[in-house]
C-alpha cells in the first residue's frame, strides 16, 4: 500500500529511509566486477579532484552548482552515491545520483530528441495521471534559473565538459521504496523533465535528485514535512553487502549521547551545506585553518583542504608514524606497509574542531588502504583567482558516521555509529 501525501497538507509527520547505494557496490548498476579495489580507490580520487574543480569554479562564478558554465576538464559524472525512486502515477522506477552538492531534480522524459543513450525506459509524462507543468508565475520558476516559453516554465543546465541537460520544469508524485518495507508517495514534486541531455553521463542513471539547501532541492521541498530533517549513514567501502542509509524526518533525530553539534554557516552559496573549520588536531599539536569555510559533502571522496594546511598535516604525520614512505600517483603522503606483519603500527586519531563540535576520525576515516600501502586520503586545494579556497569533508572521513542536518535550527550533528546496523 502506498502513503500518498501533498507536501502542502503535511506538518512533520512523514519520517522514512531509503537505501544509498555506492557507485562501485556490488548492488550498483555501475559495478564492474573486473575493477580491483586499487582501480576503485584512484579513480574515485580522481573523481574526487573533478568534483572540487567543479564546485570552486561555480562557486567562483557565484553560480548554483547544476547550471554552471565554466572551461575545464571537469567531468559531468564525478558522483558517488545513487538511490532508486518512482516517478509518475502509474509509476515508473528509475535509479538517480543522490547528490548533497546541488538542488534541481531531473529526469530524462519524452519526447527526448536529444539525450544520451539511457538504458531505462524514458518517462513519459503523457501517460502519468499526476503530471504538470509549472507555470512561469509559479515560486519555482522564479527562484531557478529558467525562462518561459508558451506559458511553461523551462530549464536548461550546462556542465563544464559540455554535457546539458534542459527541458520543462514540472511537478510530479514521487514514490519512495523504505528500508523498513513500506512505500511512501509525496505529490508535487517540482523537477526538470528532461527532453535534451547530452554528453558524459552514465547510461545506466536516469537523472540526478539534488538534496542541497536551494529551495529547488528535495530536501527543501520536503521542508517541513520531514520537519526540515534529514541524515545519512556511509558504510564504509568494505561493507560491499549492506547498503547505506538516507533518512528522512524523526528518522533523522539524534538520540545518541555522542553526537556533537555544530551550526551551519551562510557560505558562497546556499547548495553547500557549509560549517567552520577554526583547527586539526594530531597528537596534542594543534594546527589553524588558514581558511573557516569547509563543506561537507558526500559527493566527494577525499578531504579536501587549503594546501599549506595539508603540507602540515603531512609534516606532523611523517614525525609519529615510523614506516618508510613510499610514491603514490595520486595522494601526497603513502606509507609501505608490505613488510610490517607482526609490528604494532598505529595511525594517529586526527581531530577536527568544527565550530562548537569536535570530532575524531580514526585511521580508517583518514587513511585508504591500497596494494602494500597505506595513503592519507587528503588532498591539497589552491587558492583560486578570487582567493577564495574550496574546503570539503569528504565521504571517507565520514563513513560510520550518523551525520544529520536540521535546517529548521541551522545545525549539522555528527554521530560515531555503525552504519552496516541501522
Amino acid at each position: 500500500m502506498i502513503l500518498a501525501l501533498s507536501r502542502a497538507s503535511l506538518q512533520n509527520h512523514v519520517s522514512f529511509s531509503v537505501d544509498l547505494v555506492h557507485r562501485d557496490s556490488i548492488k550498483s548498476p555501475l559495478h564492474n566486477p573486473s575493477h580491483t579495489l586499487d582501480d576503485k580507490i584512484h579513480a574515485a580520487i580522481r573523481r574526487s579532484r573533478s568534483r572540487a574543480h567543479y564546485l570552486q569554479h561555480a562557486i567562483a562564478s557565484g553560480q548554483n552548482v547544476t547550471p554552471s558554465s565554466y572551461d575545464s576538464n571537469v567531468t559531468a559524472s564525478p558522483f558517488e552515491y545513487l538511490m532508486t525512486i518512482k516517478v509518475g502515477t502509474p509509476s515508473r522506477s528509475i535509479v538517480v545520483v543522490a547528490d548533497t552538492g546541488s538542488d534541481l531534480i531531473w529526469t530524462n522524459c519524452k519526447p527526448c530528441q536529444k539525450c544520451y543513450k539511457q538504458n531505462a525506459p524514458l518517462f513519459d509524462p503523457r501517460s502519468s495521471s499526476t503530471y504538470l507543468d509549472l507555470s512561469c508565475n509559479s515560486n519555482f520558476c522564479s527562484d531557478f534559473p529558467s525562462d518561459c516559453e508558451n506559458k511553461q516554465c523551462h530549464y536548461s543546465a550546462q556542465y563544464g565538459d559540455g554535457s546539458t541537460s534542459s527541458g520543462t520544469l514540472a511537478q510530479e508524485t514521487f514514490i519512495f521504496d523504505t528500508s523498513d518495507g513500506r512505500t511512501v508517495g509525496i505529490r508535487n514534486i517540482a523537477f526538470g523533465c528532461a527532453h535534451q541531455s547530452q554528453g558524459l553521463f552514465q547510461p545506466n542513471m536516469a537523472g540526478i535528485v539534488g538534496l542541497g539547501g536551494g529551495s529547488i532541492s528535495l530536501v527543501s521541498q520536503l521542508g517541513s514535512s520531514v520537519g526540515k530533517r534529514f541524515s545519512y549513514c556511509l558504510v564504509p567501502y568494505s561493507a560491499t553487502k549492506v547498503s547505506s542509509k538516507l533518512s528522512f524526518g524523526s528518522n533523522a533525530l539524534f538520540s545518541d549521547p555522542k553526537a556533537q553539534s555544530t551550526n551551519l554557516i551562510s557560505g558562497l552559496s546556499d547548495t553547500y551545506y557549509t560549517i567552520s573549520l577554526s583547527k586539526i588536531t594530531i597528537g596534542g599539536l594543534d594546527i589553524e585553518a588558514s581558511f573557516n569555510d569547509i563543506i561537507i559533502d558526500s559527493g566527494t571522496t577525499l578531504t579536501l583542504l587549503y594546501s599549506e594546511t595539508v603540507d602540515q598535516i603531512v609534516a606532523q604525520l611523517e614525525e609519529v608514524i615510523p614506516l618508510p614512505k613510499v610514491n603514490d600517483p595520486d595522494l601526497q603522503l603513502c606509507y609501505n606497509v608490505s613488510d610490517v606483519q607482526g609490528r604494532n603500527v598505529v595511525f594517529p586519531d586526527i581531530t577536527y574542531t568544527f565550530g562548537t563540535a569536535t570530532v575524531t576520525l580514526g585511521s580508517r576515516n583518514s587513511f585508504v588502504t591500497l596494494n602494500g600501502k597505506v595513503c592519507l586520503a587528503m588532498s591539497g586545494s589552491e587558492p583560486s583567482a578570487d582567493g577564495s579556497v574550496i574546503q570539503i569533508v569528504g565521504n571517507i572521513a565520514q563513513q560510520d558516521f550518523h551525520v544529520g542536518y536540521d535546517l529548521g535550527k541551522r545545525k549539522v550533528y555528527f554521530a560515531p555509529s555503525d552504519c552496516t546496523k541501522l
